[in-house]
């Protein structure tokens, strides 16, 4: 949340995001330590896009309305590659994230063209945010739901066979 916290909004947001959200979710200790590692990594991951491509997407208030940075095309193919190889293996939706790669790539080709504003991409990439954390949030509660079935099943079967064990 990072990043909306700041008022920027960029596409690693997206993922900081989530993450932060599924971690606040109380699932299975496993999935929580896999959820901050993958955190950890893509947070890494970004830093050396912003190093190896010269772009820092919290500097972009300096650039015009339309046109890309230097190094800003580069940059977010960098930071798409960090989300597809630390955060969809451990998402419930990595369809979601595919698709808004798909669009952020439209997306800013368009700002490239002069077609969009980059205050039209970064409320778009809000909006994907927003759909994600909600896509999110319902799956890590299905998954606890089913979770919390599947124990109550198990202590049910455990108190109807008890009187066998004796």
């Amino acid at each position: 949340m990072k990043a909306l916290d700041r008022g920027k909004v960029s596409f690693p947001a997206i993922a900081a995001l989530v993450l932060a959200t599924a971690c606040g979710v109380s699932s299975a200790s496993r999935s929580t330590r896999e959820i901050a590692i993958a955190r950890e990594q893509l947070d890494d991951h970004v830093a050396l896009c912003t190093k190896r491509y010269g772009y820092d997407p919290k500097a972009d208030s300096k650039l015009g309305p339309s046109g890309l940075a230097p190094g800003e095309r580069e940059w977010r193919e960098c930071v798409y590659q960090g989300i597809e190889e630390y955060l969809i293996p451990r998402t419930l939706s990595p369809d979601i994230y595919r698709q808004a790669i798909a669009e952020d790539r439209k997306l800013t080709e368009a700002l490239a063209q002069g077609e969009i504003t980059r205050a039209q991409r970064e409320a778009r990439v809000q909006q994907m945010i927003e759909q994600i954390n909600r896509t999110e949030e319902a799956n890590w509660s299905k998954v606890q739901m089913d979770r919390l079935e599947m124990e109550t099943r198990q202590d049910m079967m455990q108190r109807g066979l008890g009187p066998l064990r004796r």
